[in-house]
């Protein structure tokens, strides 16, 4: 059974963003912010991402597949072991159908390519939470009933 680690503000969910490129961090968060959703924590590799995913549970994680150390589908799969309804969106500026495959068997919830506009940012966070919206009422429904 997956956990919901829904914020405490559903209006305002906490967003982590992993990439190793500072540049591409500053960019997503104010990409992200531009849309309206003002909690971004930002991690520059696998590892801190995962140390500030258990901290703040973040209900969606955007996560850069090439990062050194543990790269982004080994992040993945490290969240998604935690049985959490996390949406973990991978980005990549080199989206091979081995990486698409990997992230999708990994149990991404979407893929994005760099660059990245706010759009797709905008559309993808709204998907993701309407997505983790059925899974916690899924959830609810199936412990209540």
């Amino acid at each position: 059974m997956q956990q919901s680690f829904r914020s405490s503000s559903a209006a305002d969910p906490w967003i982590l963003v992993v990439d190793d490129d500072r540049l591409m961090l500053t960019i997503m968060a104010g990409l992200i912010r531009q849309e309206g959703f003002e909690k971004v924590d930002q991690a520059r590799d696998g590892n801190e991402a995962l140390k500030k995913f258990l901290v703040r549970k973040p209900p969606i994680v955007f996560l850069d597949i090439e990062m050194p150390e543990l790269d982004g589908i080994e992040t993945l799969r490290a969240i998604k072991e935690f049985g959490v309804s996390t949406q973990v969106v991978m980005i990549s500026a080199r989206p091979t159908a081995h990486r698409v495959e990997a992230a999708k068997e990994g149990g991404a919830a979407g893929f994005l390519v760099k660059p990245i506009s706010q759009k797709r940012i905008g559309d993808a966070i709204r998907a993701c939470l309407r997505r983790a919206d059925r899974i916690a009422g899924d959830v609810e429904l199936f412990m209540f009933s």
